[in-house]
């Protein structure tokens, strides 16, 4: 089955537009994507290649404090914690044939949710969603279905204006993740999904240990301290083992730190 990073979510205490005006401060044509209303959140976009960025905000406490969907839970008791990186989201184009491959692995799965939001020209967009029900901590990754080919989706996207050209051709290249002990992070994510061997090595400037594997098209890369500073150390403390940084190919510009985020 193929598997591909679709997204990044990008937990945030401001509103949506705030995020989106960031980027284009800095010429990137974000968007705003709308509100999640049986969830009480909203959104903003960024499309990059066939994948995109996702800054996440609760537009309504009373609905999002309530819900059932994993992801809207984590960003209810995370966003306290601070704003940066959540999440990681991979497509499939068969959810409940996945679902499936994970049972027979032994994971268990929660029922397949079935997700909606508002466009800002009033049209709806549907797709469904699937998470491990044992997630500790939230480390692990979720799923997405739009019901739809690549092309055709991202082809609508276009017609619609959403996609900025100068990032159409680009690529999310790898996704940084802190770790307290970067190998048993990777051999935890090859036993969900279908990954490259570990290529383990200390980063350049000697702070830390990694492990890097490779699902799809996107490295993803568990960083564990070596010392008691750097960034990955201080997403462990204040956040846990979570996503910090995004690296785009080829690069942007120039190195962004946004909402706690490092994209560059």
């Amino acid at each position: 089955m193929n598997i591909m990073l679709d997204h990044i979510v990008h937990f945030i205490k401001a509103e949506p537009a705030a995020a989106a005006a960031a980027w284009r401060e800095h010429g990137y044509k974000a968007i705003p994507g709308g509100s999640h209303e049986n969830w009480g959140t909203y959104n903003s976009l960024l499309y990059i290649g066939h994948s995109y960025l996702e800054f996440l905000s609760i537009e309504k406490n009373h609905i999002a404090s309530r819900t059932d969907n994993p992801l809207i839970k984590q960003l209810t008791e995370e966003i306290r914690l601070g704003e940066g990186i959540g999440q990681i989201c991979f497509r499939t184009n068969n959810i409940e044939e996945l679902q499936g491959e994970l049972t027979g692995k032994g994971f268990e799965t929660l029922p397949i949710f079935n997700g909606s939001r508002k466009r800002a020209d009033g049209s709806i967009l549907s797709w469904k969603m699937l998470f491990l029900k044992e997630n500790p901590d939230f480390k692990y990754p979720f799923f997405i279905d739009w019901g739809m080919e690549d092309d055709i989706r991202f082809e609508e996207l276009r017609r619609l204006g959403l996609i900025d050209e100068k990032l159409a051709a680009k690529k999310i290249a790898a996704v940084y993740i802190a770790s307290k002990d970067c190998e048993k992070s990777a051999a935890a994510w090859q036993e969900i999904i279908p990954a490259s061997k570990a290529d383990v090595y200390i980063s350049s400037d000697g702070k830390e240990k990694r492990a890097a594997i490779l699902i799809g098209s996107v490295n993803i890369i568990f960083c564990q301290p070596l010392y008691g500073d750097g960034r990955a150390m201080e997403v462990l403390r204040k956040r846990g083992e979570k996503p910090f940084a995004v690296q785009v190919a080829p690069g942007l510009e120039k190195e962004l730190s946004l909402f706690e985020g490092l994209y560059f």
